[in-house]
């Protein structure tokens, strides 16, 4: 199999588990960051624990949407230095982010969580409360939200590998 094909199986494979862990568990932030962190061996536990409030566009506010935010974790792992000192990798990984939110953007016209739900829907449905939660789910909330988890792995995964080749 060639190298080309190798990353293809494995972008499948990111984009298929982001999709299957937010069908199945929800919760998009953490189910794009597993995916990565699964494939890409990033994190551990604890930032796999911190992606859970990022859900439902930050803690189910319809913001800026949990799967990116998930992803960002993982860019963040990748890109960023703890030494608080170096401002060089503070800000070379700041801009790794705006990267691949201006790719995510791209894809999908906004990062925003309400407006990609206006998108898919023709409305936004705030999760956070128990009756629009439940119109959310009989309208496929659970069938296209993670379409849109998987794809934006995928996005991540394509760009994080991207940034470790040129290294």
């Amino acid at each position: 199999m060639s190298e080309q094909q190798s990353r293809d199986v494995l972008l499948n494979n990111i984009e298929k588990a982001a999709h299957d862990y937010e069908k199945e568990f929800h919760g998009c932030s953490r189910c794009s960051f597993k995916a990565l962190q699964d494939h890409l061996d990033l994190g551990n536990s604890a930032s796999l624990k911190a992606s859970i409030p990022l859900a439902g566009g930050i803690a189910m506010r319809g913001e800026t949407c949990g799967a990116l935010l998930g992803g960002l974790l993982a860019v963040g792992i990748v890109t960023a230095n703890e030494d608080f000192k170096d401002e060089k990798a503070l800000y070379d990984s700041l801009a790794e982010g705006f990267r691949l939110v201006r790719k995510v953007e791209k894809e999908f016209g906004t990062i925003k969580c309400s407006e990609i739900q206006k998108s898919i829907f023709g409305r936004y449905y705030n999760i956070a409360d128990l009756e629009q939660y439940e119109e959310f789910i009989k309208a496929g909330g659970y069938v296209e939200c993670p379409k849109v988890v998987g794809r934006i792995a995928r996005i991540t995964a394509e760009f994080i590998l991207g940034y470790l080749d040129k290294k």
